[in-house]
């Protein structure tokens, strides 16, 4: 009787840990530099910055910005500090700044955001039977 007590005991402890939620893991978003104007010059020296944005629509309304204005093409960011829909589909999407000048949008990428990843407690320590 009492292995069939441990036995039902073990089988909840690994149910239990297979449903806890994982903290979600860092993302980046990257693109290629931007070196010329929309004439095919060259910027040069000057200083280009970068604003990511994400959307939960394709149309890319609503955007909401993904961090600071910065000079890296890439941005790392965490889904659930984001605030970003977990199961659905978001749209990412930047621009970049040269002197002041803004670029137009860049053409949205799609991603569909993960569901939440699992989380385990430590495993029981000390088993002994009585």
């Amino acid at each position: 009787m009492k292995r069939k007590k441990h036995f039902a005991l073990i089988v909840f402890l690994v149910i239990a840990i297979a449903s806890v939620a994982l903290p979600a893991a860092a993302e980046t978003l990257s693109w290629n530099a931007v070196t010329t104007y929309t004439d095919g010059t060259s910027i040069g020296s000057a200083t280009v910055t970068y604003q990511a944005y994400w959307s939960t629509s394709s149309a890319l309304t609503n955007l909401n910005s993904l961090g600071s204005s910065s000079t890296s093409a890439s941005r790392t960011f965490n889904v659930d500090t984001e605030t970003m829909p977990r199961g659905s589909a978001i749209y990412f999407t930047c621009r970049s700044t040269v002197g002041g000048v803004v670029s137009a949008l860049a053409a949205p990428m799609s991603w569909n955001v993960p569901t939440a990843a699992t989380k385990a407690p430590s495993s029981p320590i000390n088993l002994r039977l009585n």
